[in-house]
């Protein structure tokens, strides 16, 4: 829908209107009846981003963009069993003329409440998570230990407008319901039953006939004292045949079992025992005489928590099928087949230019290589960002242990955590021969002014990811590849409630790989697979500066320098800097 007030073409001046009608809002809102309540969250982002003049000389090297926008959150309660919450946004382009870029639409809608005394229901936008394995949102690549000037950015911005930013949790459209039962002098304390049905979003919202695909499950949750929990899982992905011009239709049920058993638990330690296995299918109807693909996969660990010295250390093993398929677990949260917003296409032959792909840049810094939607084809993946679990624990083929430990002190000075992973493919791809990864990940925080006593902030954070992907055999068809991503970053109060942040990233990459090909039955096209040359570094550096109004209110400006090397073709080398400058509030 348009609107039609006239647009305001000064960033300041967007600035300042932003903050008075937030400020003037929050004040009505907080005279309202219990009934009807008010939120908001508000931002203004101004982009200016130079593209290095020896990298383009066909296509423009100066892009600004900027936006102002108010998310209005309305919750009512009619009554003490029913909630509706509306999100309504407003936005208006920076730069615009006469309404051009302003627009106001539904951003969520919901109604939730409790039938009887134990059924309660949501419909409308709802968030679900499951398992690892059935109905999971794995977190982005391109991040370890990220900086406060990275994680603000990929928190506020990147995850909020692409509704991620409830952690691993799915945003859908349906229903949902559940209800608990709890037991006197038995062996179970009680019984919780969650259930849903969606409407999967289709892959063009824009298309009038879009695939007509459904999510349905649920689980079912058992706790016998406070020593064991027992959940079971089931989720399924389904198109409806004939709908859509489709006469074909996919299904792909997914059940598991978890268990978490506590051992024991005393003042010194805590010994558990958790683990989940499960099956999956993916069904053809109506593809001639296409099998379906069963597939299973198992998990287990213990966990050992040392109290007196607060660290945590867990060891386990993995195996999931070779054609193990779980759609709502496998979708990737980025779409490295999407092209990115900033500079798109760049180079100097007018017949050959360069298409850019997604980078750790673009990780942090755009929503336009992110993905809202569950599909039942493998996505494309970056194998120098992951390569032994790019579809998170649920990825097909692979098997292996890992270990992880977690420290906290108890004076909080020193957080970090340090995870090893060795996982081998449980078949070949093409040959024989099977790929073994090596991971290594650490990353730790360190609360240098509480070293120092010295009462303002003084935060270093450090990350690594080392990845070492490994298959012999012919020549041709042998696999060498290493990957290193390097996250530090560096924040400090200088004066109350100004804080100066740098941030930085460093992602090399060297070898080869076999990179495969998949068709839309998830089935392998040996013929067009290549083996790729990779050498290839990326480094992301930014400095700025952070004013906190509160702890949800704040200005930031910062200044980003990216650079990318290819080794393989210099004619791919680009680099370009991105000055911003954003003001966000949440009340």
């Amino acid at each position: 829908m348009i609107i039609t007030k006239k647009n305001i073409d000064t960033m300041s001046k967007k600035f300042i209107l932003l903050f008075f009608v937030l400020v003037s809002g929050h004040a009505a809102f907080a005279q309202d009846s219990d009934k009807v309540k008010f939120g908001a969250y508000g931002r203004a982002l101004q982009q200016n981003t130079t593209l290095g003049e020896e990298n383009d000389t066909l296509h423009a090297d100066n892009v600004s963009k900027g936006h102002v926008l108010v998310d209005l959150g309305i919750n009512i309660n009619p009554d003490k069993r029913t909630e509706v919450q509306a999100i309504i946004r407003m936005r208006s382009d920076i730069g615009g003329f006469y309404t051009a870029g302003s627009a106001v639409q539904l951003r969520q809608l919901y109604i939730k409440g409790l039938i009887g005394k134990y059924f309660s229901y949501q419909v409308g936008d709802l968030y679900l998570q499951m398992s690892p394995y059935t109905f999971y949102n794995n977190n982005s690549e391109g991040t370890i230990n990220e900086g406060r000037i990275f994680s603000d950015f990929r928190r506020d911005y990147v995850n909020y407008e692409n509704l991620s930013n409830k952690g691993n949790y799915w945003w859908q459209q349906g229903a949902t319901t559940n209800f608990s039962l709890a037991f006197k002098e038995s062996l179970i304390d009680s019984v919780r039953v969650d259930g849903f049905f969606v409407r999967n979003r289709p892959q063009d919202v824009i298309s009038s006939a879009p695939a007509a695909m459904f999510h349905a499950g649920g689980r079912v949750t058992l706790t016998s004292t406070e020593k064991m929990k027992l959940i079971g899982n089931y989720v399924n992905l389904f198109e409806i045949g004939k709908t859509a011009s489709i006469d074909s239709a996919i299904s792909n049920p997914v059940t598991s079992v978890q268990l978490d058993y506590t051992l024991w638990n005393n003042e010194q330690t805590t010994f558990r025992i958790v683990g989940e296995g499960g099956y999956s299918q993916m069904i053809f109807k109506g593809y001639d005489t296409r099998a379906s693909k069963d597939g299973s996969f198992g998990e287990g660990a213990v966990k050992l928590n040392l109290k007196p010295a607060n660290l945590l250390i867990s060891a386990g093993y993995s195996y999931v099928d070779p054609q193990f398929y779980s759609s709502a677990a496998q979708s990737k949260r980025v779409n490295f087949a999407n092209t990115p917003s900033t500079f798109p296409i760049y180079g100097n032959d007018q017949d050959n230019p360069n298409f850019r792909s997604p980078t750790v840049f673009d990780l942090v810094k755009d929503t336009a290589v992110y993905n809202q939607r569950i599909v039942s084809q493998l996505m494309a993946y970056d194998p120098t960002l992951n390569n032994s679990q790019a579809y998170g624990k649920a990825t097909p083929n692979r098997q292996g242990v890992n270990v992880d430990l977690q420290y906290k002190d108890s004076a909080q000075k020193v957080m970090a955590n340090v995870n090893a992973a060795y996982l081998t493919e449980i078949v070949g791809e093409g040959t024989s021969e099977k790929r073994n990864f090596l991971v290594l990940k650490a990353g730790a925080d360190f609360y240098i002014h509480k070293f120092i006593n010295w009462k303002k902030k003084l935060i270093i954070t450090t990350g690594v990811r080392y990845e070492t992907t490994k298959r012999g055999g012919d020549p041709i068809q042998s696999v060498d590849l290493t990957s290193t991503l390097i996250d530090l970053g560096l924040e400090v109060e200088v004066v109350n409630r100004l804080d100066l942040l740098v941030g930085t990233k460093f992602l090399t990459a060297t070898g080869n790989e076999f990179l495969a090909i998949r068709n839309k039955y998830n089935d392998v096209s040996f013929s067009d697979a290549t083996t790729s040359d990779i050498s290839v570094n990326q480094s992301l550096l930014a400095a700025g500066l952070k004013y906190r109004f509160s702890a949800n209110t704040y200005l930031t400006v910062q200044d980003h320098i990216f650079a990318y090397t290819d080794g393989s073709n210099s004619q791919r080398n680009y680099s370009f800097n991105q000055f911003l400058i954003m003001f966000n509030m949440n009340f």
